[in-house]
């Protein structure tokens, strides 16, 4: 169920984001693999963060409430400012998950507005490796029978 949500939200980003390298990644990032992913210069990772609810039911239905992240990493690229690239596609990204179902209105439920946030985590040491970083959240419910 899990695997295959965050699969299904990976291919539904990439398909709208056709200049950016994305991907699904396990979780928490280190400075050294932050380094390895910024030299394809615009970088999405999409991962699950938490998962705050479940709810099973007797007949296999099973409900979810997840937190997934949307990480943008980028470094310069063609004379464009890393900075300006990544907030540029924290935009984009921040569009499309409004109330986004992923083209699967059985699985999943709309993104709630509120729950998505954006937060910038640039940091004075990624300032030396050259390195913008946004991290795009959302909490989205999703629904599986087996």
């Amino acid at each position: 169920m899990f695997t295959e949500a965050l699969d299904t939200i990976k291919d539904r980003i990439d398909a709208r984001l056709p200049d950016v390298d994305v991907d699904t990644h396990p979780g928490r990032f280190t400075e050294d693999e932050l380094a390895k992913i910024v030299r394809k210069k615009r970088a999405l990772r999409v991962a699950i963060e938490e998962i705050p609810g479940l709810n099973v039911q007797g007949d296999g239905v099973r409900d979810a409430e997840i937190q997934f992240a949307a990480h943008v990493i980028c470094g310069d690229d063609r004379g464009e400012d890393r900075h300006e690239l990544a907030l540029s596609i924290t935009e984009q990204v921040l569009a499309i998950l409004a109330y986004a179902r992923w083209d699967d209105q059985e699985k999943f439920k709309p993104v709630p507005p509120a729950t998505i946030a954006a937060n910038n985590l640039y940091s004075g040491e990624l300032a030396g490796k050259a390195i913008a970083w946004w991290a795009i959240t959302w909490t989205q419910g999703v629904h599986n029978k087996e």
